[in-house]
């Protein structure tokens, strides 16, 4: 091989070739990596959007919890009233029972 032309080319012929070759490269991974961003960016548009999505639900879920907790609430509360009026009626109910059964044994 002779030192003066390598492969059979001349030197600049060799700076030329290698030069075209970077260049190459270089676009290549500028293609690559604007692809990869609008890809990217698209991505994260969708990821927004249902996140958005994901908020308007978790608000609406929320407010049917406090809605049902309200609700829940309320129950308890008429609950522990029919609770203390059956309390007071099987009291009543006891005391006429033996009422009546203080009149049935004279």
């Amino acid at each position: 091989m002779d030192i003066h032309h390598p492969w059979g080319f001349e030197w600049s012929d060799l700076v030329a070739i290698l030069t075209f070759i970077g260049v190459v490269a270089t676009y290549a991974n500028f293609a690559i990596s604007h692809t990869a961003k609008d890809s990217n960016r698209a991505d994260f548009e969708k990821l927004t959007e249902s996140i958005a999505k994901l908020n308007e639900t978790m608000a609406k879920v929320n407010m049917v919890l406090d809605s049902l907790k309200a609700d829940r609430e309320s129950t308890n509360r008429r609950l522990d009233k029919i609770e203390a009026t059956t309390d007071r009626h099987d009291i009543q109910l006891a005391r006429i029972e033996e009422h009546v059964m203080t009149q049935d044994s004279k």
